[in-house]
């Protein structure tokens, strides 16, 4: 659980309840950050050092997974992982209390009920909710404007300590079966281009890939998703299975800027030059120019992507 903060941002204590130590199968869902990414910080930066069960498997001891909770919270709001990965409790407390976000100046009435119905754990209320502004709104508005600034509120109430841990993975799930649900609805398998979705190997977040997903639907593309942390081997093999003209790739604010970047390299490589790489999500903003890739920034630049793209086919 996510350590919580008081009102003037300054952190109180640790949620309360915090398990003795958390085995390696659970440390994702305690923290929101995959396995992969924490071990290659273990080797990087030394932290953080499990002890180990009678299996011998990686057991995170209770402060250690407080330290990488307040990693998590550190990186989200930009700071990079070489200047907090390894600083004990207390650094981290104070960093976290510096930086926390200041509250939304005039949060959206829409916004104030999401945030109220999570913390009331009403799940069935909360998909309503998401459903029915859906329905107000359209998909494509509804993705690009109400589900881009909630992702933001809900991002920031977890920052301050508003939220915990598990909080933030009930409105994920919650966005996530809406966005499934209503993609499904203007999914065509003759659109074009065919985009490939996924997420390397370490990056668990998909949120911004199903609102992507939504909105090149919307634009005419044809979308096949391959889910979560899939290795380079596997999207080259679907590229040619599949007839693939674009790869879309998402990068969260957590995910290793060295990894990104090698992963993006190496897929260029490894794919046909007239396969085009889309890559969005916050972690790209610390990217600097790969040839080849295409960084989108925001949503609203994938319909002169998918342009180029057919500009370069014609």
């Amino acid at each position: 659980m996510a350590p919580s903060t008081e009102r003037g941002g300054k952190v109180a204590d640790h949620g309360g309840i915090c398990p003795a130590a958390v085995p390696v199968v659970a440390i994702e869902a305690e923290t929101g950050l995959s396995k992969e990414v924490i071990r290659k910080w273990e080797v990087r930066y030394g932290f953080p050092s499990p002890d180990r069960d009678e299996n011998g498997d990686r057991l995170y001891p209770a402060e250690q997974v407080l330290q990488i909770q307040l990693i998590r919270r550190l990186l989200g709001a930009g700071m990079r992982p070489s200047k907090v990965v390894g600083l004990d409790l207390e650094s981290l407390e104070r960093l976290a209390a510096d930086v926390s976000p200041a509250k939304e100046a005039h949060p959206s009435g829409f916004s104030l009920q999401v945030l109220d119905t999570l913390v009331a754990h009403d799940l069935g209320h909360l998909t309503h909710l998401l459903r029915g502004q859906k329905n107000r709104q359209g998909l494509s508005l509804f993705v690009r404007d109400t589900l881009a600034r909630l992702n933001t509120v809900v991002g920031d109430a977890w920052l301050r300590g508003d939220i915990q841990v598990f909080e933030e993975h009930l409105y994920t799930e919650a966005v996530i079966d809406v966005l499934h649900e209503a993609v499904r609805t203007v999914t065509a398998s003759s659109g074009f281009p065919r985009v490939l979705l996924s997420t390397a190997p370490g990056e668990l977040h998909t949120i911004g890939l199903l609102m992507a997903s939504a909105v090149l639907t919307l634009e005419g593309a044809c979308c096949i998703r391959l889910g979560p942390q899939t290795p380079q081997t596997e999207i080259v093999a679907a590229v040619k299975a599949c007839r693939i003209d674009a790869v879309g790739l998402s990068f969260s604010i957590a995910h290793p800027v060295r990894d990104s970047a090698n992963f993006l390299r190496d897929l260029r490589r490894r794919l046909d030059p007239g396969v085009h790489i889309w890559a969005g999500g916050r972690g790209v903003a610390r990217l600097r120019r790969i040839p080849g890739v295409r960084f989108i920034g925001d949503l609203d630049e994938i319909g002169p992507a998918i342009r180029a793209l057919t500009a370069g086919k014609a």
